[in-house]
């Protein structure tokens, strides 16, 4: 599991801004994402408390936060394409979303919560800030989660072509989930075979196949959080 989790709630945001705000049904989880060149930087900030407020007030589409507490330095990120700002004092939080924030299905053994980020991203980032809230990149591991996977991102598409990261990456010639097990054949594959195409994304409008994709490519992605 994560290492800890910082819930930042609404109440607090309220008391040092003294209004109501647009992300009510999110809260903020720890992560060791750094902050990314394309994200939008606001100085003073002195706190990421403060840092939360402002990007709320700033920018539409919020993904993650960044706080530097020794330059007091605030980064809004919406757009996570640029390069990694390192450094040892950022204190980066994802935004995850509470039950009002996405979408609840109920399988044959278990619920969980589906939450499309349509954010770009490549795979290694996006599969970072699914784990960071306590979820992952959806797992396409049976019939009835691909039937749900297009069940919820069909609506979504509404007719334009939507391509979204999923679990999978290819070792020694198989494809596998996070988890090591063995990808079962129910999402149609539609592969090049190129060797720098080892991760997976699903792509349609009114059906999905899955695709091999580049680890670098940019494209947005949906998480699960078991409920």
């Amino acid at each position: 599991m994560l290492q800890r989790t910082y819930v930042i709630f609404l109440i607090m945001y309220i008391l040092y801004n003294k209004t109501t705000s647009c992300f009510e049904s999110f809260y903020g989880v720890r992560t060791n994402e750094y902050p990314k060149t394309s994200c939008q930087e606001i100085a003073n900030i002195k706190t990421a408390l403060r840092c939360l407020g402002r990007c709320a007030s700033t920018i539409d589409n919020i993904v993650m936060i960044s706080h530097n507490e020794s330059t007091d330095t605030c980064m809004c990120c919406n757009d996570i394409t640029g390069s990694d700002l390192i450094g040892a004092d950022w204190n980066s939080f994802v935004l995850v979303p509470r039950s009002t924030g996405c979408t609840t299905y109920t399988l044959t053994s278990h619920q969980i919560c589906l939450m499309y980020f349509p954010v770009p991203a490549r795979y290694s980032t996006a599969k970072t800030l699914c784990q960071a809230g306590g979820g992952n990149l959806f797992k396409i591991d049976s019939q009835e989660k691909f039937d749900l996977f297009e069940d919820y991102h069909v609506p979504i598409a509404d007719g334009a072509l939507l391509e979204v990261w999923i679990q999978g990456e290819k070792t020694d010639g198989q494809w596998r989930f996070d988890d090591g097990t063995l990808i079962p054949h129910v999402c149609p594959l539609v592969t090049e075979n190129k060797p720098a195409e080892i991760h997976l994304r699903a792509r349609g409008r009114t059906g999905f196949d899955c695709r091999d994709a580049e680890e670098n490519v940019l494209y947005h992605y949906t998480c699960e959080y078991q409920r």
